[in-house]
């Protein structure tokens, strides 16, 4: 039922409300401080992975195990990657939120982060038809599976970075990350042995 109602634009509006009433929740209840900041840090990352890991891993599910699930994800993959940059962007202004609250002193410009961000709206934008047409269909994939990949790493190098501080939820979420590509490998060379 709820799978059925979550779709397309909806699922977008749904993600757009719920990460800001969790975000709008964490200051009523933390204020606007250092600590409600990596809060709403920490909660809008766990978030974009979701609705990140949901989208990337959609065709590669849809080929290994064709069910309701993997159908509704291949659906609405589009929907997950703009949820994504939703997710992504209250990220971005938590950030800048620290940044604030912490008189510039964190967080410091990530070279690399910039660059995702960047690939995300890129992605973003070619998401909508006009852009995408005008962007070619090579170029378009180039860009998303560049884009894809890049997150990935990028997501992945994130959590192996938090290990030694909190092992009990990288090492669940890395986990996930590495899974989600093994899946995604097998799913590719199940394409290339059915040639």
């Amino acid at each position: 039922m709820i799978g059925t109602y979550l779709q397309k634009w909806r699922l977008v509006s749904f993600t757009t409300l719920f990460v800001g009433l969790m975000i709008i929740t964490i200051i009523l209840l933390q204020g606007m401080n250092e600590s409600a900041m990596r809060m709403m840090i920490r909660a809008t990352g766990r978030t974009s992975l979701l609705l990140f890991l949901s989208a990337f891993i959609a065709s590669s599910l849809r080929k290994l195990w064709f069910s309701p699930i993997s159908n509704w994800l291949i659906k609405n993959r589009r929907y997950l990657g703009l949820s994504m940059a939703v997710s992504h962007t209250y990220h971005a202004f938590a950030l800048l939120g620290l940044w604030y609250v912490t008189a510039g002193v964190a967080p410091a410009i990530d070279p690399l982060g910039t660059i995702g961000y960047i690939l995300l709206f890129a992605m973003t934008v070619t998401s909508f038809e006009k852009p995408a047409k005008y962007l070619g269909k090579r170029n378009w994939q180039i860009l998303h599976t560049t884009g894809m990949h890049f997150l990935w790493l990028g997501l992945v190098a994130e959590y192996i970075l938090r290990l030694t501080k909190s092992p009990f939820i990288a090492l669940p979420l890395l986990s996930l990350l590495v899974v989600v590509m093994i899946l995604r490998i097998v799913a590719a060379l199940g394409d290339e042995l059915a040639v």
